[in-house]
């Protein structure tokens, strides 16, 4: 079983990650917003991080982590 360290001490099992979006491009999008928006409402907007996040991790859980990592960091971490 193979988890990816998505900052702070937060781990996530590498077989639950749906997508892993950059913040920036990603909050572009209205769409993305709102859902970013009703994930915090829920209570399954994760922030792993003190500083400013650069992506986001959706898991098939519905949880999104908010992670100080780039997107392009996480993806080679997953690969």
């Amino acid at each position: 079983m193979m988890y990816l360290h998505a900052g702070a001490d937060t781990v996530i099992r590498t077989r639950s990650i749906v997508a892993v979006f950059d913040l920036d491009y990603a909050s572009q999008n209205k769409d993305t917003l709102e859902f970013l928006r009703l994930a915090e409402k829920e209570g399954r907007l994760i922030n792993v991080t003190e500083q400013l996040p650069k992506a986001f991790i959706l898991t098939n859980d519905g949880n999104v982590y908010l992670t100080q990592l780039s997107s392009q960091t996480l993806a080679g971490r997953i690969l």
